[in-house]
Parts: C-alpha cells; sequence; structure tokens
C-alpha cells in the first residue's frame, strides 16, 4: 500500500470523531455565516484565517468557483479531540509536513479532486447518515459565487524584535532558519556571516525550482513551531491584526550584525566613481537601524551595497532603477529622500511640513546631503571620517542669527477687520516651542542646519536668515485671481494658523472667538 493511500485510510478512520467535534463548534458559531448569504441577509464573516482553494486552476480553467474554507475552525475541532494537523497534511521524506492537503505532490487533475471530494464531502455525508446535522455535500454549497467568508489576512513579518525573540529561543543557531544552496553539495547549508534575509531567494512566486516566500516561510515557521512545542501554528495568530498586535515587542534589542559598517560615505561603486561629480553622502548605519524594524527597509533584495545594484546608468538587475533615482525618488519607500519626506508628515514635523510645497526638491538642498569628500579622492581620505557628526554645523552656525530684540514678543493680525477685533499671536512662545521641538529631533538638527530655517514654518517663501515680509507681501484681499494656488489673506492666515493647531493638536482651532474678540457693536 502507498502512503498515500495509507494516509487516506487512516484519515477515514478519525472522520467520525472528527465531525462530532466539528458540528458542535458549528452549532456555537465558531464557524460563523455557514449559511447561505442571500438567504440571511447577512453579510460575509470576516476571517484572518480564510484559504481560498482554487487547486485545480493548475489544470486549467475553473469549472466552478473556487472554495472559500476557514482553516483555523478546522484547527480548532482537531486539537478538541485530541487530533492534529496530520489528520489533513502528509509528513514528507524529511519529516517536513506537506503544505498540501492529503498529498506529497500536484498529482493528476482527478487524484487532486478525489483528494477533496473524498475527505471533505464522505466525512459530511459519514455525519449525516448517522443523524446529524454537518457541514456542505453538495457542489454549490461549496463552490458558490457568494460565499460566506471574506478575508482579512495581513501579511506578516520578521522585525527586530521578533527576530531577538528567535535567536534567543534557538540559543543563536541561525542555521536553523538561515541557509544557501550549495551547488557543488547540491544541497541547503549553512554559512556563518553570510546570513541572508528569506527574501533574496524567495520571491512572491516560485522561480527556477525555488519555492515562493509564502510557501517557505510556512513550511519553515510551522514545521519549527510543531518541532519545539511552542510559538503560533494557526492562521490568525500571524495573520490577524489583532493577534499580531499581542506579540510581545522589546524596545531596544540587540543590534543584528552582519559585517555592515556603524558609519560610511556613500558614493558610486569603484568602477564608475569617475563618472560622478556630486560630493559623497555621510550615512549612519547604526543611527538608521535604531529607527528601522529590519535591514529590509533600505535593502529590499538583498543585503549588498546599494550602488552594487543600483549604478549610474542603470541596469537591469535593478530593473533600471539608476543609482540617483533610487536614492532621490520622492515617492518611494525605499529611496532616503522618500523615506524621509514620510518622517515629514508624522508628527510635530507636519505642523509646517503639511503646508509647504511638495514635489520638487531645490538644488540648494543638494549641499545638505553631499557634504562628504568628492568620490575621486574617496579612497585616500575615507579613513579620516568615522561619524556623522564630523559633519554636522557647530552650534556657532546653527544658532538663530535673529536678535532677541529682532523677535517680537506678540504680533497683532490686524489686517482682517469687520465683525472681530484682531488677533493676538504669541509670536516669541511659537518661536520658542517650534526651536525645541527641532532641538529634540535629531533628523531635524542634522538636516534643517541653521535654526533660521525655522522661520520658514509660516514664512514659507522668505529666505533663510533674512527679516520675513509681512503676510499681505503675498496675500492680497481676497485673492489673486490670476494665481489660484496662492490663497487670500483670509484664506492664508486660517489654513496656516488652524492647520498648525490642528496638526499639533494645541487646540482654539475651530471657535473664531478664541482668537477674535468680537468687535465693538459686532
Amino acid at each position: 500500500m502507498s502512503d498515500y493511500s495509507r494516509h487516506r485510510r487512516t484519515a477515514g478512520v478519525h472522520s467520525q470523531i472528527l465531525l462530532v467535534a466539528l458540528l458542535a463548534l458549528l452549532g456555537c458559531g465558531i464557524l460563523g455565516g455557514c449559511g447561505d448569504t442571500e438567504a440571511t441577509g447577512k453579510m460575509p464573516v470576516p476571517r484572518a484565517d480564510l484559504i481560498v482553494i482554487d487547486t485545480m486552476r493548475q489544470f486549467g480553467n475553473l469549472d466552478r468557483p473556487p472554495v472559500y474554507y476557514p482553516h483555523d475552525a478546522h484547527t480548532i475541532t482537531l486539537e478538541l479531540v485530541g487530533d492534529s494537523c496530520d489528520r489533513c497534511h502528509m509528513t514528507t521524506e524529511e519529516g517536513e509536513m506537506s503544505l498540501l492537503f492529503n498529498r506529497l505532490a500536484n498529482e493528476s487533475h482527478d487524484q487532486v479532486m478525489e483528494a477533496y471530494h473524498s475527505d471533505c464531502i464522505d466525512c459530511h455525508v459519514a455525519t449525516i447518515d448517522e443523524g446529524r446535522e454537518a457541514g456542505p455535500v453538495t457542489c454549490g454549497e461549496c463552490h458558490d459565487d457568494s460565499p460566506d467568508y471574506v478575508s482579512t489576512r495581513v501579511p506578516m513579518g520578521m522585525d527586530k524584535s521578533l527576530h531577538y525573540v528567535h535567536v534567543a529561543a534557538t540559543n543563536d543557531e541561525c542555521g536553523q532558519c538561515h541557509h544557501q544552496y550549495d551547488s557543488a553539495q547540491q544541497q541547503l547549508v549553512y554559512v556563518k556571516g553570510e546570513e541572508r534575509s528569506c527574501r533574496d531567494c524567495h520571491r512572491e512566486t516560485a522561480q527556477e525550482g525555488v519555492i515562493s516566500y509564502a510557501t517557505a516561510s510556512h513550511k519553515q515557521c510551522l514545521s519549527c513551531h510543531r518541532e519545539m512545542g511552542k510559538g503560533r501554528v494557526q492562521c490568525m495568530g500571524c495573520h490577524s491584526s489583532a493577534q499580531q498586535a499581542t506579540i510581545k515587542t522589546f524596545e531596544n534589542p540587540p543590534r543584528l550584525m552582519r559585517g555592515q559598517p556603524d558609519f560610511i560615505l556613500l558614493a558610486a561603486n569603484a568602477q564608475e566613481r569617475d563618472q560622478s561629480k556630486l560630493k559623497t553622502v555621510p550615512f549612519s548605519h547604526i543611527g538608521h537601524e535604531r529607527f528601522t524594524d529590519n535591514c529590509r527597509v533600505c535593502h529590499h533584495q538583498s543585503l549588498q551595497a546599494c550602488s552594487d545594484c543600483h549604478l549610474l546608468e542603470g541596469n537591469m538587475q535593478a530593473d533600471g532603477v539608476t543609482l540617483q533615482q533610487a536614492m532621490h525618488d520622492l515617492q518611494a519607500d525605499h529611496s532616503c529622500v522618500g523615506c524621509h519626506n514620510q518622517q515629514k508628515e508624522v508628527g510635530e514635523c507636519q505642523s509646517c511640513h503639511m503646508l509647504m510645497e511638495k514635489g520638487r526638491l531645490e538644488e540648494s538642498t543638494c549641499e545638505t546631503c553631499h557634504v562628504g569628500p568628492l568620490p575621486e579622492n574617496l579612497e585616500q581620505v575615507a579613513g579620516r571620517y568615522n561619524s556623522l557628526d564630523q559633519f554636522r554645523m557647530s552650534e556657532r552656525q546653527r544658532r538663530l542669527s535673529f536678535a532677541e530684540a529682532d523677535i517680537p514678543d506678540t504680533v497683532s493680525i490686524s489686517s482682517l477687520k469687520g465683525k472681530y477685533q484682531p488677533a493676538w499671536m504669541p509670536h516669541q512662545e511659537i518661536v520658542d516651542t517650534l526651536l525645541m521641538v527641532i532641538e529634540n529631533n535629531k533628523v531635524a538638527t542634522y538636516f534643517h542646519g541653521s535654526q533660521d530655517v525655522m522661520c520658514q514654518g509660516c514664512h514659507h517663501h522668505s529666505p533663510v536668515g533674512q527679516r520675513p515680509p509681512l503676510c499681505e507681501s503675498c496675500h492680497g484681499e481676497p485673492f489673486d485671481r490670476h494665481n489660484l494656488h496662492r490663497p487670500g489673506l483670509y484664506g492664508a492666515f486660517h489654513r496656516q494658523c488652524i492647520g498648525c493647531h490642528s496638526e499639533m493638536d494645541i487646540g482654539k482651532a475651530t471657535e473664531c472667538t478664541r482668537c477674535h474678540a468680537l468687535a465693538i457693536g459686532g
């Protein structure tokens, strides 16, 4: 008797015990929403464990709609009767659990279909024959155009905190997860110091004999968790946003060492440096590690240097993305500029940056990052630099250039005449607050440079370091109909002031009289 037939026969022995518990769960609503959706008027039940069974698609177009299968509802049932994943999944010669349903390989059309129909339908029928209510037994009940469920599955990742948990659980045995293919030995091996991200080899879909990332992670994680008797093994444990929130986190886990430098001067690779004219960019590698979840935030396919794949002229290995694009794309998550732009839109930074012009970089901003030695001199002088602090402005250079007497304590906004009295703005208090916010943010202190740039939070088109003009110098009453992108004075004040108050959750942003006292006789 083959392993396939033996497993199928053993599975049949468990059918009656399994369905007794399964029916109890049906009555308690664990499977929820198994009735006809249109008849009951119920909305599809959201589930993070939903699996769409469309296996027969590999043999051609589907004759019927796919089956929407609540996986965890069945595994819970198995646990209640003392059964396990082996009820539905066979074990390979290597001792791993096959992710296929009751088979080790994609067999013929009839064999695959029989595996599902025999184990699922026959089990349900046997229970009905005993006079008890059971799950679906007809084609239309499983293959339904209006399924009872809708997927709420969210991706699962491995951040620094979760990685630290696994390192501790495996006693630093990295080879339990990390491997690479040795062509000489024709097998997977572990090489210390060459650990790579799983996604370096395992992509979204299987490629040239390499299984997909989803298949690899489920095989590796589930097998290990089951073998060790700890860790999550149900779909919802990893793919439910609510369950992900319950995973214990460590605020400052130990640094993941992979031979990376603490500090580096970013430049084109050695073969292209003679073509690069801009100065190099000082980069704190250890500083960025502290504020990222994993290495893939920047190294999206491998742990190589960016310039190894992204060349000045671009190449197919990097999908044609040039080094300049990789570093400066305003919309890309992996781009330096793109990532920094995202930081401007969160927390206290957004109060100023939300109204500033987006989608364009001033030429002067190049000098903020490109302050290192020229690429042509890099090899000779690189050893002189070991920290980002060597490129920061001195305290004297950064200091606000305006004298204390030049900064008004309060400002009367009296241009908006009519029903209300002038609004008195605590100008000095705002200046002090913004300076404090900037000083408490390392990114802001480095990229803002001089504190004079702080004035541009409100005076957004004034040259840095010069006395800002009055708002009405640019914003007229009511507005310039020839320049609709520039609001009138009323709109400018309310957009700027109320917008900032709202973003910083200051309050006093919605009631007119909180800023403007009613005019006498108004």
